[in-house]
């Protein structure tokens, strides 16, 4: 069973989390053509303050204007 995990700053829309665990299963399928209903997709959201880049913390996510 591949399993993905990803760890990403808080902000992002439940339909932009969905839309990235499919996009991460399909490029499972289609790389290593395991089975689609075994591929397991694990995203964390944590605050800005979790991540650094750098040794310096990072701010909250926001999205970009348009």
């Amino acid at each position: 069973m591949p399993v993905i995990q990803i760890d990403i700053r808080k902000g992002r829309t439940r339909k932009q989390i969905r839309a990235l665990q499919k996009a991460l299963a399909d490029a499972v399928v289609k790389t290593i053509g395991a089975p689609r209903e075994y591929v397991y997709v694990l995203v964390r959201e944590e605050a800005g303050a979790n991540h650094a880049l750098a040794g310096r913390p990072l701010p909250e996510w926001k999205p970009r204007a348009k």
